[in-house]
């Protein structure tokens, strides 16, 4: 759904460039177009009846022939004109419908235009700008130049007369025909033989070189090369019966130019290689080498290895850093859902037998994002973890014999009826109708084939597929399977280029089918990411690590297990998580190889992605992100809420509840709404969209954001005198420490001194009391000798007294 930004009320307008122009075209009787690639019978059902007066002018690329495609469009309107396109028929007939074409590639408009007003968008892919008012003054004046300066040089190509013309012809006239009014007979004739190489070239750097465009643009330049010698004019060309055949072969014969038969396109040639089989009743895992081969060999599981394991969250954390934007948990939901595809089919019967909802476990999964988001890396991951190998992808946008087939020749060819030369040239076509629904019907014929788990992997179809009539009916028929319908069935996985389109989404096939967004672009490329994206390509190993099934092989066998044991606890964790069954059997792995930390624990336990959650939030961000939405908000000091007037949305009233319907309930971001707008909560608001703007814009409303900035600057002041007082005061502080150095090394010294006096003192009182203590001794010896002395003067004076006779005798 495009969206439109009104450039005169500066609003962004949400409910879509389709509508919109259905609600204006009540009041205006004319519409004037230029569009590329358009779908007539959508432009028949919805807008032609609006319009008393259309005229349209056709866009072509740079690497089309213009005047080749002109041919080729005018082939496959024709026929719808005359069954499928009722209402642009009556226009031609009253001669109120012109088509033209441009060479030159310019942008997509509608003008609209009444009796006094105008409504004029102008743009492409997803965003549209609208201009609008009354037929006076310089904006008309402005919106009729650029108009008249667009279809200055468009050729006409289709209107009453031309049509007319046409329908008088025989039917082997009417491709000569064609090649004279779109002008491409005179262009070979005039145009210069470096206008095609230039072509050619173009062509191959824009398409793929199996492409039909391409194809016929080569074999353009290879006529011309024959005839550039001849003088011939457009004319010439086609009254000569053999050049006007080879050309109108080269043109509406698809490039069977040589005559190559048509025949039903070979489906099983672009099934996978190899297959996985699974036994409904032993559960055996077989292998296969192709759909058409009779040999089918038991696969010996094999345990993965640390390296298989961690290599998930390589990934993971590769879609969260290096992205623009974290998409991780996209990325974890796809794996998760990769890895448990070759169980889907016994999970939906496990819930089928409990008399449960089998509808809510999607059969096919898509990827959706436009160029270079990642999408296909996922798509070439998701076949290297379930075959092995990324060859078997099948290119959406090559195959045009595979899903280019019309219904009508399909049908011949199946009876076994011969072709007219009119199914010839309008065998293939490029109708986005017709090839999503053969896409449809190839991955219907592939999901028949008998116990196949390997899922079918489909790169590069329309946006359009799912919300296509034809994917709507396949999802019913086949998700609404029940008992013994239920058996052995394989899923399927695409990757869409939504070329800046928004994907229209309706419930049931949402339901059906898990759509993911890959939104965002890769940041600039490393020598490291281009080396981590041809190991996810499968061309190289990553520190040894090759990408491989291994993982997917072991998973699927524990998840029957799984479920051959369920009891209801896990029954109700299954009706809560169609994915439970494969993160609980990873889980187990992750904590057997020590992988479990807070990286981890979080993505097992956040919800699936959800593309709607996804786009609202998107939604909300660009809604938010301008700035004239923020200057309307209303904001109280002190309060967590805030106010969201309804005038701010696109569609006011209409929108307010649509954009009240994006916020999940778990976010408590706002309770209700009413007509004055929502009130919510802006730290759950932040937290959902993962900024901070809300509680940004409050903190600045309010004023507590200029208060903290005067806060911060009167504490960086405060550093900054301290900073200068402290220089200042540094060289004083340097000698205060040079002094209190010199005074500790005094003090030192004294303390030194002191300690050398008190031990001589020490010593002193030891020398005295030893000197003391010597002359106590001497003392007592001359006292001794004085005593001893004394007896012996004693002892002399009693020898001088008389001795008696006896004394003499007995001395």
């Amino acid at each position: 759904m495009a969206r439109i930004i009104d450039t005169q009320r500066k609003l962004l307008i949400q409910h879509g460039l389709l509508e919109d122009i259905k609600e204006a075209g009540e009041e205006c009787g004319s519409l004037t177009a230029a569009l590329a690639a358009p779908d007539w019978t959508l432009l028949d059902r919805e807008l032609s009846p609006l319009f008393k007066q259309v005229k349209f002018c056709l866009l072509f690329g740079e690497e089309e022939v213009p005047e080749l495609a002109a041919a080729n469009e005018l082939s496959r309107l024709f026929p719808l004109l005359s069954s499928d396109c009722p209402d642009l028929k009556e226009k031609l007939a009253a001669g109120r419908l012109a088509v033209s074409f441009s060479s030159q590639k310019e942008s997509n408009f509608f003008l609209l235009t009444g009796k006094d007003q105008y409504r004029f968008y102008w743009g492409q892919g997803a965003t549209y700008f609208l201009s609008s008012g009354e037929k006076t003054g310089d904006d008309w004046a402005m919106v009729q130049q650029l108009v008249k300066e667009l279809t200055a040089k468009a050729r006409d190509i289709l209107d009453k007369e031309i049509y007319q013309g046409y329908l008088d012809l025989a039917e082997d006239k009417r491709s000569q025909y064609l090649l004279e009014v779109s002008g491409l007979a005179d262009k070979m004739a005039e145009a210069p033989l470096k206008d095609f190489k230039e072509a050619t070239r173009l062509g191959q750097l824009g398409q793929s070189q199996a492409g039909v465009s391409f194809k016929k643009t080569a074999k353009l330049l290879r006529f011309k090369i024959g005839i550039d010698k001849e003088n011939l004019t457009g004319k010439k060309i086609l009254a000569d019966e053999e050049l006007s055949k080879r050309l109108s072969q080269i043109v509406f014969g698809e490039g069977n130019e040589n005559g190559e038969a048509i025949v039903l396109p070979d489906e099983k040639a672009h099934y996978p290689r190899p297959l996985y089989l699974q036994d409904p009743v032993t559960g055996t895992i077989l292998e296969k080498p192709a759909i058409d081969s009779y040999q089918e060999e038991p696969v010996a599981i094999q345990k993965p290895t640390r390296q298989d394991v961690s290599a998930i969250f390589d990934i993971i954390r590769f879609y969260r850093d290096r992205k623009q934007d974290n998409e991780s948990q996209a990325a974890f939901s796809f794996l998760m859902y990769v890895l448990e595809s070759g169980s889907i089919w016994k999970i939906r019967q496990a819930i089928d037998e409990r008399n449960g909802i089998v509808e809510d476990v999607p059969i096919v999964a898509g990827l959706v994002g436009q160029g270079e988001t990642g999408k296909s890396t996922l798509l070439k991951i998701a076949s290297n973890l379930t075959i092995g190998n990324t060859k078997e992808i099948v290119q959406a946008s090559s195959e045009d014999k595979l899903f280019g087939m019309t219904a009508a020749v399909r049908k011949k060819l199946l009876a076994g009826k011969s072709l007219t030369k009119q199914d010839r040239v309008s065998a293939y076509s490029s109708n986005p109708k017709v090839i999503n629904k053969n896409i449809w019907n190839f991955t219907d014929h592939y999901m028949d084939e008998d116990q196949v788990i390997t899922p079918i992997c489909i790169d590069d179809p329309e946006v359009s597929l799912f919300s296509s009539s034809a994917a709507q009916s396949f999802l019913k028929k086949r998700s609404n399977r029940h008992g013994e319908k239920l058996g052995v069935e394989p899923v399927a996985i695409f990757s869409m280029n939504s070329k800046g389109k928004d994907i229209e989404l309706l419930t049931e096939v949402g339901r059906r089918g898990y759509v993911i967004s890959q939104g965002n672009q890769f940041r600039k490329k490393t020598d490291a990411d281009i080396h981590f994206f041809e190991y996810l390509d499968g061309n190289t190993d990553n520190h040894g690590h090759w990408l491989n099934n291994t993982l997917f092989l072991y998973l699927t066998r524990q998840i029957d297990r799984w479920l051959e044991e369920m009891d209801d606890e896990d029954y109700l964790k299954l009706k809560h998580d169609f994915l439970y069954p494969v993160k609980h059997a990873f889980w187990e792995l992750v904590e057997e190889y020590g992988l479990v930390n807070t990286e981890t624990k979080c993505y097992f336990h956040m919800k699936n992605y959800n593309i709607v959650e996804d786009l609202g939030r998107r939604n909300w961000s660009i809604l938010l992100h301008d700035e004239a939405t923020l200057r309307e908000i209303t904001f109280t000091r002190d309060n967590p809420e805030c106010m969201i007037p309804a005038r701010v949305f696109p569609n006011k009233d209409n929108d307010i509840n649509r954009y009240f319907a994006y916020l999940p309930a778990s976010a408590e971001i706002c309770k209700t709404f009413d007509s004055k707008g929502l009130t919510v909560k802006m730290a759950n608001m932040d937290l959902w969209q993962g900024n901070h703007l809300l509680t940004e814009r409050y903190e600045k409303e309010t004023g507590i954001a200029a208060e903290r900035f005067e806060m911060e600057k009167a504490r960086v002041a405060a550093e900054v005198q301290g900073q200068i007082m402290g220089e200042n005061i540094a060289p004083y502080l340097k000698k205060n420490a040079e002094m209190m150095d010199r005074m500790m090394k005094v003090t030192e010294q004294n303390a030194r001194l002191l300690a050398e006096k008190e031990a001589q003192a020490e010593k002193q009182q030891q020398a005295e009391a030893e000197k003391k203590e010597q002359a106590d001794q001497i003392q007592k010896l001359q006292d001794e000798l004085a005593q001893a002395k004394e007896a012996a003067e004693a002892a002399k004076s009693e020898e001088k007294k008389p001795q008696g006779f006896f004394d003499r005798f007995f001395k």
